[in-house]
């Protein structure tokens, strides 16, 4: 397990990125982890990844540089930065990471995991990729994302990540433990224009089993906190912080069987609380994301005529790897009756060249899923080229003004895999649910309905 300061160099153009890490070969598996996965791709990606997908691994030299001592690992990166000058890093000492060498001892945060809101816990995504290696599930777990600018100063510092979950008592777990060793900027492609998203990395282990923090001591800490409302924020001053330094060194683990971890986790949350339904109720259903889209638009995915989906929102998309359940909504019911009977005429005549009318086309109802392969941000020449699979013209701007969105960007989901059900899933539209919208499910029947239909068969 060596401890130093690594290159990686780009051998097609001389380019390169240097960092430092406790554990260089694990922190390696981060750097590749899912590149095959929704995450790596698109605008979010920062300069070393987008770098990996366009060149390919191949075309990489991995190297260490320096191997050194832990409390030098800061200053030594800072040496080899600074002879090399790495294009690819988009971090090099910013006036908050300059401050990191300028700190006498490290500091101690905390990331919050809401799962009543979220509807998942921290990594259980990847559970939904089975190609994924089980140190690769382990190393997508080591690091956190947020929006929190104050992360950029916590080079070297310990992170702890506490899980919230349940009701009627809320459980708050302590689940992970990591020091930083990297920050990585990009723009965030969910939020406005310019807003910039932070993911920090490091070397960290899971707490196992899960500790239990619900007391008084801990209702104090929560309450010194803000209720968690800050998300990523500082506890060095925290008495509390003795508390979670003694339990993840007394349940450190290491070589954890995520998938049973998970599974224990969740047991765990029942035996505290044998009335606790809500996370039961979401377990392995949660994970997947949803659809909603009209019927005339639904059916050529289904079919796998149309290839590509075009959205112009794509929060909660990124970085998703469950099936994407396609929810039909009712006919254009919100329009103007004007526009509603036009739009609902040419729909039906669309059902029926299938072979399908309303009756046997029931909405709104999930009528299947697909697997989603890839996603990026359209430009005019991506747009035309794709064309013949997305059906929806070949002038981007065009498309945007018909949709309504001028000014936004146009997102393609590419899928493929099309699964469509032989009896839909009759669930009605989720509140403030629009067309293209894409949502978890929350309330009962959403859970009911996703878990019938994660279960039902095809219809070809």
């Amino acid at each position: 397990m060596a401890c130093g300061v690594y290159q990686i160099v780009n051998k097609v153009n001389g380019k390169s990125y240097v960092g430092q890490s406790r554990n260089i070969k694990k922190r390696w598996r981060q750097h590749i982890a899912g590149l095959d996965a929704t995450e790596a791709l698109g605008s979010g990606s920062y300069p070393l990844r987008a770098a990996f997908l366009k060149y390919g691994l191949q075309k990489f030299e991995f190297k260490i540089i320096e191997e050194c001592a832990e409390e030098n690992l800061l200053y030594r990166e800072k040496y080899w930065i600074e002879q090399i000058k790495p294009q690819y890093n988009c971090n090099i000492w910013t006036p908050a990471r300059k401050k990191t060498l300028e700190k006498t001892e490290p500091k101690f945060w905390i990331q919050y995991h809401n799962y009543n809101k979220l509807g998942y816990l921290p990594g259980e995504f990847s559970l939904d990729n089975s190609n994924a290696r089980p140190e690769e599930i382990d190393d997508l777990l080591s690091g956190i994302s947020t929006g929190k600018r104050a992360v950029l100063s916590s080079e070297g510092d310990t992170v702890f990540l506490i899980v919230g979950i349940g009701e009627n008592p809320k459980q708050y777990y302590l689940m992970y433990k990591f020091i930083v060793e990297d920050i990585q900027i990009r723009e965030d492609a969910n939020a406005d224009q310019g807003k910039m998203r932070y993911d920090a990395f490091g070397d960290g282990w899971l707490i196992n089993p899960p500790q239990l923090l619900n007391s008084l001591d801990f209702d104090q800490f929560k309450k010194y906190c803000g209720n968690f409302g800050f998300g990523f924020m500082s506890i060095s001053r925290a008495s509390y912080l003795e508390t979670l330094n003694s339990l993840s060194e007394q349940y450190k683990s290491q070589n954890v069987n995520f998938s049973t971890y998970i599974e224990q986790f969740y047991n765990q949350v029942s035996i505290v609380n044998p009335n606790e339904s809500s996370a039961l109720a979401k377990k392995g259903t949660a994970r997947h994301l949803a659809i909603s889209i009209y019927p005339d638009e639904a059916l050529p995915i289904l079919t796998g005529i149309t290839t590509k989906l075009i959205v112009f929102e794509i929060t909660d998309l990124l970085g998703y790897k469950g099936k994407l359940l396609i929810h039909t909504l009712d006919f254009y019911e919100e329009f103007e009756p004007s526009s509603r009977i036009w739009l609902q005429e040419n729909c039906l005549r669309f059902l029926k060249k299938f072979g399908l009318n309303q009756e046997m086309f029931s909405v709104p109802a999930i009528q299947g899923w697909i697997e989603v392969d890839n996603i990026f941000k359209y430009d005019q020449e991506s747009f035309a080229r794709d064309e013949d699979a997305h059906g929806r013209g070949a002038d981007l701007h065009t498309y945007k003004l018909e949709c309504g969105f001028p000014e936004s960007d146009a997102w393609c989901i590419e899928v493929s895999q099309p699964v469509f059900f032989e009896y839909p899933i009759p669930l009605p539209e989720p509140e403030d649910i629009y067309e293209k919208d894409l949502w978890f499910p929350i309330s009962e029947l959403e859970i009911k309905a996703f878990r019938l239909a994660l279960n039902s068969q095809s219809s070809q």
